[in-house]
């Protein structure tokens, strides 16, 4: 904004020095003139007046009564008061209620008040621009509040959407797995420490039983998909699926033959699909009650059993289920037990030893947890799972879950 578009209005009772004032400064400014304080107010309602400026002592209105009166509807003009008239009372009104920018006494220098009228609309000029911008600022930041505000509200009805979906996927998955009466009803004691990393576990155990040529079979497995959440729910289902296929049509009744056959089905479905992570890590064991045999098979999955007291560890083999492995090399080993000699035996998946501790820095590990088992063994069952879970709990402290975990004790 140039200087000739700032408009003036001067206000004073004594025409001449409104005409000596229009004459001096009409040539940089738009000068308004009024010749007293309700004749100023009239002008104000039709006119934007950058600055005004008044005479002091004037009939009917002063001049400090005449800018009081503009502050509700003009906030922003700048107030000057021009006078001859020497009043410190109305001084101090001026400048606390009013908030005058000057009072200028009476002569005045044409070109010192020149310059105190530039820098007053320059000053002005300026305090108005921050206060356009910080409007502007402020209403663009109302403006992303309530961005940020519909964003959070979809965000949380979108969390409570996948939350209730996995909640429920939680509920169908465990419907799916062995039920507590089942494996209440088929060994003489047993616990089930099963904790998903994310509502829905990529581990997940299995059991049936049959009878076959007169010879009854208990067979329970437990299988660690890669992967967790619901990509690893969704193998876990279809590995299910997948292991009542094998045993109720082939009726395997070896520990090492379902885990070949389960091995087979899962790479020919990766190859089929182009698919190098359908894998699973896993262990079965196999109960014949007729013959009081148990045989244990494993995949990166260890077994870990108590005979006469004492502890033993089976180690899996060094591939996983399904996994690129060389195919001539994968070999799967029968470990022969006797279940009359077997205090108890465990399976687990690697979410329980891999668990880090309270600051990151070291894993629960194998050694600890076989450690943990060796100091249980007497306990009853429940108190076995309760010791194991608060176990645990205590060693990651405030650190996360990181993966699914589950451990299966059994005593046949």
């Amino acid at each position: 904004m140039n200087k000739h578009q700032y408009t003036i209005l001067y206000v004073d009772d004594e025409q001449s020095n409104l005409r000596i004032f229009r004459l001096s400064f009409k040539r940089h400014y738009n000068v308004i003139t009024a010749n007293n304080g309700y004749e100023a107010i009239e002008i104000l309602k039709k006119e934007n007046v950058d600055l005004i400026i008044t005479d002091q002592k004037m009939p009917e209105m002063t001049g400090t009564e005449l800018l009081e009166k503009t502050l509700e509807n003009n906030p922003d003009m700048i107030r000057i008061i021009l006078t001859g008239f020497s009043d410190i009372q109305s001084i101090v009104k001026a400048v606390n209620k009013i908030g005058i920018y000057k009072y200028i006494t009476k002569p005045y220098d044409q070109g010192e008040l020149k310059i105190t009228l530039d820098k007053a609309l320059e000053s002005n000029k300026l305090k108005l621009e921050r206060k356009n911008l910080l409007e502007q600022l402020e209403k663009k930041n109302e403006e992303l509040e309530k961005k940020v505000e519909e964003r959070t509200h979809n965000l949380r009805v979108l969390n409570d959407r996948m939350v209730e979906s996995l909640e429920y996927g939680s509920l169908v998955q465990r419907n799916l797995l062995p039920s507590e009466k089942q494996l209440k009803s088929a060994f003489t004691d047993h616990f089930v420490l099963f904790k998903p990393f994310d509502h829905v576990s990529g581990d997940f155990y299995w059991f049936t039983e049959f009878e076959k040529a007169g010879k009854n079979y208990k067979i329970i497995a437990l299988m660690d998909c890669m992967g967790h959440g619901v990509a690893g729910a969704l193998q876990s289902s279809m590995a299910i699926s997948y292991l009542w296929q094998i045993v109720s049509r082939n009726e395997l009744t070896n520990a090492d033959e379902i885990l070949i056959e389960l091995d087979n089905v899962l790479s020919e479905a990766n190859i089929s699909n182009d698919n190098s992570h359908n894998s699973m890590d896993g262990s079965v064991v196999v109960i014949n009650e007729t013959d009081q045999t148990m045989c244990f098979a494993g995949c990166k999955s260890d077994l870990v059993y108590f005979e006469n007291g004492e502890i033993n560890h089976i180690k899996g083999e060094r591939f996983s289920i399904g996994s690129s492995w060389n195919k001539d090399e994968k070999t799967v080993t029968k470990h022969q037990l006797d279940p009359k000699k077997t205090d108890s035996l465990y399976m687990f998946s690697d979410g329980f030893i891999d668990q880090m501790n309270h600051d990151f820095t070291k894993k629960y590990g194998r050694k600890q947890l076989l450690e943990t088992l060796e100091t249980i063994k007497e306990k009853p069952f429940s108190e076995q799972n309760n010791h194991l879970s608060e176990n645990l709990s205590a060693w990651m402290g405030k650190t996360e879950q990181i993966d699914d975990i589950s451990l299966i004790g059994i005593k046949p």
